[in-house]
């Protein structure tokens, strides 16, 4: 089910500090985000940032997986207009 970050321009690692400040790299973005907008932890990163494993164990019940996908799709959206 793993969307598809292809093309990303990390318009959630951006708003990533209003929501945990612990990530927060001084600038308001995650401080793991790169130049190329690449996660430099990816397959290490936490939960928050894993949609899949979020799916999985708290969203699973409530939206199907396509549902799901329309969601994340929509907030990266949003995410964009915000920045």
């Amino acid at each position: 089910m793993a969307i598809s970050c292809g093309n990303c321009k990390a318009y959630c690692c951006r708003q990533m500090a209003k929501m945990f400040p612990e990530y927060d790299r001084g600038d308001g973005n995650c401080k793991y985000i790169t130049e190329d907008n690449k996660c430099s932890i990816y397959n290490e990163r936490p939960e928050v940032c894993n949609t899949d494993i979020l799916y999985e164990k708290y969203f699973y019940i409530r939206y199907t997986p396509e549902e799901w996908k329309e969601i994340n799709m929509k907030a990266c959206e949003e995410l964009k207009d915000a920045t």
